[in-house]
């Protein structure tokens, strides 16, 4: 879905849920506002015919013991009075028996049982034959020797109607409202967005290897910012790229370069081997190629000396002297600090009291470029712990880390030279590949190993066992 539908439809929806709720709250309490003034107002008139007609039976002597007999005379009464006759009432005895009743509906017993001597009640019905909505109230009319019932009705059916007349004319408007803001949204958002499809399309020329392309800066709000960082982004892409062909110019000129010196020195000693080989030379010839031989053999020697040299540590062994790794570890994390604190990780040493033989120099680079790729790897706020413990047959030094973790596929590879995991995140950091290949080169001068362990996402965790334990 595109990105100015969802905005458009977010949009409208918080409207509709806004105003929709809002609307229906707004109606619902007027509703019941009006419900407990229609509640009120049968109860006063209640309460009113309730007192009047006590004074009836009072003044015409009426009880529970001569109803029977006084109840003609007593409906002759009401029925004559202007006032009873304006309402809908009906008086009945506690066994059921109606006194007077201007009702068409039979007792609400469920309401007649909250009356008491002191006691009313009400309730709305729907009257199911005519479909009104009725507000019923009962209240005791008190005689001296019992009590009787009063039922009044009182027609709310207006109010109801009302209401639904509200709900209709809210459903139009909330269908006015959404089809005007959704066409003004869309057209909104679809301007809105424009600068962010114009950088997508810059994206998509970017990925197809047109390094050149450029996204176009529209104002100065936070899309023209993304803009403007898109574009450098592409800048350093494009000077990325040119120095990856660069490098692999250099790399290819290099391996040329080293085939070229190789392949001279094979060649003459290969003929000088094969002359030796197939012919009968004089003492003279011989002591000449074999001279040849010995010459090109040690040129080799030296070549790839000097090419080992050059990928790990710079000698070929290691120089033999007591080192204290507690110590070495505290240095280690001395250098380091600024860094990890710059980048905001906690840095962590926990080293035991150890001593191996071997370069300290050598160990320090070592512990150095493991932590640098601890560091490299784990986002600001993460920390790293160097950990360092005696063994009985050496010292072993952890380094973990919080960061982006190593995937299986890649932990058999990572001790190649010029290998890199994440090649943009090792040349944004200044890395060439070589720094695990130096730290396995120098954990193997010193009788070591390097142990990987990593979950993707979590982090990881490098155990360096160092041989050569130095004597107490």
């Amino acid at each position: 879905m595109k990105f100015a539908w969802k905005v458009t439809l977010v949009t409208l929806c918080i409207l509709l849920l806004s105003t929709g709720v809002g609307s229906y709250l707004l109606i619902s309490l007027s509703f019941q506002s009006a419900l407990e003034r229609e509640i009120t107002i049968a109860q006063e008139e209640m309460q009113m015919l309730r007192l009047s007609y006590e004074a009836v039976c009072d003044a015409r002597g009426v009880t529970l013991e001569n109803i029977s007999q006084r109840g003609r005379g007593l409906a002759r009464t009401l029925e004559e009075a202007a006032y009873f006759v304006d309402y809908q009432l009906r008086v009945t005895t506690p066994s059921g028996e109606y006194v007077y009743s201007t009702l068409d509906s039979p007792s609400d017993q469920e309401l007649l049982e909250q009356v008491d001597r002191r006691s009313s009640g009400y309730v709305l019905r729907e009257d199911k034959r005519t479909g009104r909505r009725l507000l019923r109230c009962a209240g005791p009319v008190v005689l001296p020797d019992g009590i009787l019932y009063m039922e009044t009705a009182r027609d709310v059916s207006r109010l109801f109607a009302d209401r639904e007349t509200h709900y209709q004319v809210y459903r139009w408007i909330v269908l006015l409202v959404v089809g005007v803001s959704g066409a003004m949204m869309f057209a909104f958002s679809y301007w809105l967005t424009t600068p962010i499809r114009s950088l997508g399309r810059a994206a998509d020329q970017l990925a197809q290897g047109d390094y050149s392309t450029r996204a176009r800066i529209m104002g100065g709000d936070e899309i023209g910012e993304l803009a403007g960082n898109f574009n450098r982004m592409a800048d350093a892409i494009e000077k990325n790229i040119q120095e990856l062909e660069d490098a692999a110019r250099r790399q290819e000129d290099f391996t040329g370069s080293f085939v070229h010196e190789l392949k001279t020195p094979l060649t003459s000693i290969i003929g000088y081997a094969d002359m030796l080989r197939s012919r009968d030379l004089g003492e003279d010839m011989r002591f000449k190629a074999a001279s040849y031989i010995f010459s090109e053999g040690k040129r080799l020697e030296s070549l790839s000396l000097s090419l080992m040299n050059l990928l790990v540590v710079g000698r070929s062994k290691a120089e033999a002297r007591t080192v204290n790794m507690r110590k070495l570890c505290a240095e280690a994390a001395r250098i380091s600090q600024p860094a990890m604190k710059a980048k905001g990780l906690a840095l962590t040493v926990r080293a035991e009291e150890g001593a191996v033989r071997g370069d300290g120099a050598l160990l320090q680079t070592l512990l150095q470029n493991l932590l640098d790729n601890a560091r490299k790897a784990t986002a600001s706020g993460g920390r790293v712990v160097l950990t360092g413990r005696s063994r009985e047959n050496g010292y072993q030094v952890t380094v973990a880390d919080q960061g982006r973790g190593i995937p299986d596929r890649e932990l058999n590879k990572i001790t190649e030279p010029f290998y890199m995991v994440d090649k943009s995140r090792s040349r944004a950091e200044g890395g060439a590949g070589l720094g695990l290949a130096l730290c396995k080169e120098i954990a193997e001068l010193h009788q070591g190993h390097l142990r990987f362990e990593s979950q993707e996402g979590k982090g990881t965790i490098v155990t360096v066992m160092l041989g050569g334990v130095a004597d107490a």
